[in-house]
């Protein structure tokens, strides 16, 4: 277990770096923009995040899967999968912009926002190239351009909170922050690699891509779908200071599912390769994992609900008065978000894709049936249940319906008390070999072993 803590060092930095510098960050415009202003940029952020889904094109897990099976490949296999979300990416902008247009009738903060939000779309393309180094176990190629601008435009937006800047100021840093980045880190890789856009692009790589990605798009869009209907359907059936009030207990509460998002980043590459090496050992560390979300998740959802209200009054102010019971209904959603990002990336390390979108399509329609259910009747804190639901009806779902029964020995492992003490002794004995080691990344090692 603990080299799953020292191989993906550079991802706990990238992503804890905005757990706690971010997060405060994001309160402190939150409180100076106010929470009507602040749920005007959430639904902008909303919509282009599921914009984003359909750019993505399913290609982010599927292109690891490939450069770590091919890697005579690489060439064609990032400029075909660039080229393709550049193209996407720019047709979402367009469609984004021109839906709020025609919803709110004229130009507007909800214009302006959605516009920027879909240029930050198109800039997430480049993403490409963090799969390749996903595959390759060299993450900090691109995690210190990363948390290195990240820093610089925390600071950029602070002085601009003192300089009582309004909305757009920070949409725009935003952007101007993903431009930075993605020429950083594009940089780098054309320096050392090259990247011929036009001569390694292939057609039929492309339709190669498509049409193995297809079910991961559909997955990934529905997982988009259901994380941020809630928010489209408050702005809907509510008010924007509605929306400001959930999106601010939201973002607390949605930031700790980076946890499990760096967990299955990092172990992929070393689940496809052990997978095919040794059934034996890659059962064994799919256990250990679905192990650590569960005791991982229930600890972080019992703290934050402990010191909801402290918490939204220390960041957020006496703007957001509905924030604090939110949160403290939103955060248990955690468990089944970093049981069911387990189990979904086990499936795709084995190839077995649509049974993700199988628990996903479930998730979204117990999602958007709750919401519009309660939403009108109790707000945010509707949205706030339907969330947690919804979560516990993917990870069912995809419990139920494994045809090897596996996930379902799983959950019932995941109850006995008498694994409690040695996941606990596992875990601390982890995390000082990953102190040990200040959060190093060893490009000679399996996540898996």
């Amino acid at each position: 277990m603990f080299k799953v803590f020292a191989n993906s060092g550079w991802l706990f930095i990238d992503k804890f770096a905005r757990l706690a510098i971010g997060l405060v960050i994001m309160a402190m415009i939150a409180r100076h923009i106010g929470p009507e202003a602040f749920g005007i940029w959430s639904y902008a952020i909303a919509l282009t995040t599921i914009g984003g889904g359909i750019a993505v094109l399913g290609l982010d897990k599927l292109l690891v899967k490939e450069l770590v099976s091919h890697p005579e490949r690489r060439d064609t296999l990032m400029a075909t999968a660039l080229l393709l979300r550049l193209a996407t990416g720019s047709v979402i902008c367009v469609l984004c912009v021109g839906m709020v247009m025609l919803y709110r009738g004229q130009p507007s903060l909800y214009v302006y926002c959605t516009l920027i939000g879909g240029l930050n779309v198109i800039m997430q393309s480049f993403d490409v190239f963090d799969y390749y180094y996903q595959s390759q176990h060299a993450l900090q190629q691109v995690i210190l351009p990363k948390v290195g601008v990240f820093l610089v435009f925390c600071l950029i937006k602070w002085i601009y909170i003192l300089l009582d800047a309004p909305l757009l100021t920070f949409v725009w840093c935003s952007f101007a922050e993903l431009v930075m980045m993605y020429a950083i880190i594009y940089a780098v890789y054309w320096r050392r690699y090259g990247l011929p856009l036009w001569k390694a692009f292939r057609l039929a790589e492309a339709r190669y891509l498509l049409g193995q990605s297809w079910p991961l798009l559909f997955a990934s869009l529905l997982i988009l779908l259901y994380m941020k209907s809630d928010q489209l359907l408050l702005d809907t059936l509510g008010t924007p200071v509605v929306l400001g009030e959930y999106a601010a207990a939201a973002r607390i509460s949605e930031i700790w599912y980076a946890i499990p998002v760096v967990i299955a980043t990092a172990m992929l590459p070393g689940l496809i390769a052990q997978r095919e090496r040794d059934v034996q050992r890659y059962e064994q560390s799919v256990r250990r994992w679905m192990r650590l979300s569960w005791w991982c998740s229930f600890g972080v959802a019992l703290l934050v609900t402990l010191i909801a209200r402290p918490l939204i009054q220390l960041l957020y102010g006496i703007q957001y008065p509905q924030s604090a019971l939110i949160l403290s209904i939103h955060i248990w959603a955690n468990i089944p978000v970093f049981l069911a990002t387990a189990i979904m990336q086990c499936q795709v390390a084995e190839g077995a894709y649509k049974l993700n979108l199988y628990a996903t399509f479930t998730g979204l329609l117990v999602n958007v049936a709750i919401n519009i259910w309660l939403i009108p009747v109790m707000a945010g804190v509707g949205a706030a249940i339907g969330t947690l639901v919804s979560y516990v009806a993917v990870c069912t779902t995809l419990i139920v319906m494994d045809s090897g029964a596996r996930a379902r020995l799983l959950s019932w492992q995941l109850l006995a008390p008498q694994q409690l003490a040695a996941d606990c002794k596992l875990l601390a004995a982890s995390l000082r070999v990953f102190a040990g080691r200040y959060l190093s990344l060893s490009g000679k090692k399996t996540l898996a072993e």
